[in-house]
């Protein structure tokens, strides 16, 4: 669904703004450094996920002085029922939402109304960091798959409560109880995520053939998934590492091996693909790596992804920046992109619906016909 109106109070600098962007398109925000451009991507973000992507510190996201701050919007496509959902985080650390006037329990059923993909300066971290790519799958996963959810909490139940038999010292018989538990969600949880990236290669492969045309070294590429502990070439048994590893899993007080600590790697030409690709490349290659999973999702589940695209004009050239452009308007979804000035992308969006709006001392102003409006 997207988002066709949001409301915003009292988040960071943004203190009161109604919003009406374009449901299907680009959605252009400009404006100087620190004018509240991020703060629009990232309260889009929190109403989705219930959280920030910028800071866990809770009075940076509230603005000063104020009790709370509070999200609300309609969601919606053409020929369906608007759906509208709030949120609203008290300086205390309480946090309400609600959808359809009525108050859900957790962020879950938040996020499964509004797929939204992020594009930033962090975005990098998928090629350096396993968390961030563990993060990756799960997020595809999760929309995927209606199994994940519960097959998720069920294994983070089993591994809280095996870790806590490990510091406890519990005897051998109580801390099997867990260990089975352990077992069977793990297999059934790493299932899921192997079948994910088997099912995201040819569109992960058609991505990057569009986004980086001219490096046929890229052609040599794949995506080695590794479960979360060792398998070898004879396809050593979870139950058997685990087994392996209960000594010292004793002395360190956690459970060293599952899909906890899940990776995949990417490799071309037998090498790993930072030490390949330039910083352009990378940025390029990540930004495959997002939009294979929108159109994965497209495909298996007929959503589309809301894309928030931070300061794109930063590290990419200008054919870069029109080849990410055009695949992203393949998607046909509701898409938002920040810059500075607004010169840098004016040439491209003029081929693409778009809507632009002026960001300026917390207020969002509307673009048209060269005249400014408060929306």
């Amino acid at each position: 669904m997207a988002l066709l109106r949001l409301d915003i109070a009292d988040f960071r600098n943004l203190s009161a703004v109604r919003w009406q962007p374009l449901a299907n398109g680009f959605n252009l925000i400009y404006g100087n450094n620190g004018s509240g451009k991020t703060s629009l991507l990232e309260a889009i973000y929190y109403l989705s996920l219930g959280r920030s992507f910028r800071s866990t510190v809770l009075n940076r996201v509230i603005s000063n002085s104020a009790e709370k701050f509070s999200l609300f919007a309609h969601l919606g496509a053409e020929n369906q029922l608007i759906t509208p959902v709030g949120i609203e985080r008290y300086q205390n650390g309480e946090t309400k939402i609600r959808i359809f006037g009525k108050d859900v329990r957790g962020a879950a059923e938040l996020a499964s109304l509004t797929p939204v993909q992020l594009i930033n300066s962090n975005c990098y971290n998928l090629l350096d960091a396993p968390g961030f790519r563990r993060k990756y799958l799960d997020w595809g996963v999760f929309y995927a798959s209606s199994e994940f959810l519960p097959i998720w909490r069920s294994f983070e139940r089993a591994l809280k409560q095996r870790n806590a038999a490990l510091r406890g010292q519990l005897p051998h018989y109580e801390l099997s109880i867990w260990t089975q538990e352990l077992i069977e969600h793990a297999l059934h949880f790493h299932r899921i995520r192997e079948e994910y990236v088997q099912n995201l290669m040819p569109f992960l492969t058609q991505a990057i053939h569009e986004l980086l045309p001219f490096s046929l070294f890229l052609y040599d590429f794949k995506i080695q998934y590794h479960p979360g502990w060792p398998i070898g070439n004879e396809g050593i048994a979870y139950s058997d590492i685990l087994t392996e590893s209960l000594i010292r899993d004793r002395q360190l007080g956690h459970t060293q091996y599952g899909p906890h600590r899940a990776d995949f790697k990417i490799i071309i030409n037998q090498r790993p693909a930072k030490d390949i690709l330039s910083r352009g490349q990378q940025k390029l290659f990540v930004c495959a790596m997002i939009l294979a999973q929108g159109a994965l999702l497209n495909s298996v589940a007929n959503k589309r992804p809301i894309y928030l695209v931070d300061d794109l004009p930063s590290e990419l050239d200008a054919t870069s920046r029109s080849l990410l452009l055009s695949l992203l308007s393949k998607q046909q979804t509701q898409i938002f992109v920040t810059t500075v000035e607004r010169e840098t992308l004016d040439g491209f969006l003029t081929q693409y619906p778009t809507k632009m709006f002026h960001v300026e001392h917390g207020s969002v102003l509307l673009t048209a016909d060269d005249q400014e409006c408060k929306v």
